[in-house]
């Protein structure tokens, strides 16, 4: 009869004390010394345990700080489903709001201009804010928008940036091409507009172009989110 390796049990563990409550949501664990001698293994076995549980989004260890279990994800989203950020955080029952705003008109970069097929000398809008659920930070986005698509006098006062260029600049997003990234929270000092514990921590990256119903591409967005406080999944079918 073959036995389940240590770690595995310590892993088994761990789940069953937060399923029961013996561990809480958030809550920091002892120190490796005093969580080895509390589940009575070696804390090399610990170690590998905390490995696969960091793996799983289980715990969160922030060096320096601590391991900490983690937070269910705030925000879960399918990633088959196109929809603004502002109905996706009311379809969660919660509260969508905007803060540091900033919109620029500006040159765009040579991959910004490539990738929204700009001629020389056309310019975007960009747009960088913090969007938050019931007050908490969950995103930070970077959109651009080529000058020509928008009205002479460029005032975003909508949460959804759908509803604002359908609503006042008559143009339906249809669809979008999406590049999935990891990347460290440091990037554009994203750990600390989302309140991260720790500038080494990851982020995921949503980059992607949006297209109207006529193919154009009409606008490019960088959004960054925590993954303490999104998820995302796909459902695979079979063929």
């Amino acid at each position: 009869m073959a036995f389940a390796p240590r770690y595995e049990i310590v892993v088994k563990k761990i789940k069953e004390m937060i399923r029961t409550g013996e561990l809480l949501q958030g809550e920091k664990l002892p120190s490796e010394i005093e969580m080895a001698k509390r589940l009575n293994v070696s804390r090399a076995t610990l170690r590998e345990a905390f490995r696969i549980l960091e793996d799983e989004g289980v715990i969160n260890r922030y060096h320096g700080i601590g391991t900490f279990i983690a937070k269910s994800p705030i925000i879960k989203s399918g990633m088959e489903e196109l929809i603004s950020i502002t109905k996706l955080i009311e379809k969660q029952g919660m509260k969508p709001g905007t803060k540091d705003i900033e919109v620029s008109l500006t040159q765009p970069g040579e991959r910004e201009a490539t990738i929204l097929n700009l001629l020389p000398n056309e310019k975007i809008y960009r747009i960088e804010r913090v969007r938050t659920a019931d007050g908490e930070p969950v995103l930070f986005c970077i959109d651009r928008i080529p000058e020509k698509y928008v009205h002479k006098n460029f005032e975003f006062k909508e949460e959804s940036l759908f509803k604002y260029l359908h609503k006042d600049l008559g143009i339906y997003i249809s669809y979008a091409v999406s590049d999935i990234i990891p990347v460290k929270a440091q990037a554009a000092d994203v750990y600390k507009k989302l309140k991260m514990k720790s500038k080494s921590n990851v982020a995921l990256l949503l980059e992607q172009l949006h297209y109207d119903d006529k193919d154009n591409p009409i606008f490019y967005s960088s959004n960054y989110f925590s993954p303490e406080k999104f998820r995302f999944y796909i459902v695979r079918k079979r063929i």
